[in-house]
Order: structure tokens, then sequence, then C-alpha cells
């Protein structure tokens, strides 16, 4: 599974938040890409999750959602809410899970670009 966000803020802040000081001092690359058929986009709802669905650690059950929804291959892209934020300020933003599996895969996605940053962190 590959997990990507709706846009560069939101991609850079979920990594931000799993890896930590780890990312300052040194570059990154962010590749942009992009869906050729809006209709291959799955939605998970907020109001489907289980209870606790943001808390940390995440429950084995989001894991498990993950696995059978990899192993589906309903769609090949599944848009899901960002653990994150809150979704009533940021409504717009999400995540977007994306399952390199599918058939035909690389015939539903193309590359749009790459763009190079730094995560520019205080050192204090």
């Amino acid at each position: 599974m590959i997990y990507a966000g709706s846009g560069p803020a939101i991609s850079l802040l979920e990594y931000l938040c799993i890896k930590g000081n780890a990312v300052s001092g040194k570059s990154w690359y962010m590749i942009e890409f992009g869906i050729l058929d809006p209709n291959l986009i799955g939605t998970l709802e907020k109001d489907s999750l289980p209870e606790n669905w943001n808390v940390l650690p995440h429950a084995k059950v989001t894991q498990d959602f993950g696995k059978i929804w990899l192993q589906e291959k309903e769609f090949p892209f599944l848009k899901v809410p960002s653990a994150r934020l809150n979704l009533s300020f940021y409504p717009l933003e999400h995540n977007l899970l994306i399952n390199p599996d599918f058939p035909d895969f690389k015939n539903h996605i193309e590359f749009v670009d790459e763009v190079r940053f730094d995560y520019l962190m205080n050192s204090g």
C-alpha cells in the first residue's frame, strides 16, 4: 500500500508526525501524480470508522481494514480522513490509500511532477 495525501501540505504534515525530527537536515522529494479516472477513488467516511479510530497508537482494526481493502481490490484509490487534522476545520484535506496491485494500476495514474524540499525545523 502506498500512503499519500490530497495535497502537499497534508502529505508533509503526515510524514513529519510519523518521523518527527528525523526529517530535518536532509532533502526530501515529493512525487505529484494524477488519477486519470476520479470514479476509481473510493471514499471511507469518518462516520463509518470505529470509535477512537484517531487515537494513538492506532488500533489494530484500522490495519485490518487496510488489509481487507487491499485484498478486495474494489478501487485502486481510497480517500480516508486524516487522524492528524480536525476534520471540521479542514474538510477538504484527506489521505489517499493507493493499491499498486490493483489490476492495470499503471493505466490509472500519471506522473505529474517531482519536487525537492527540506523540512525547515528549529534547532532549539
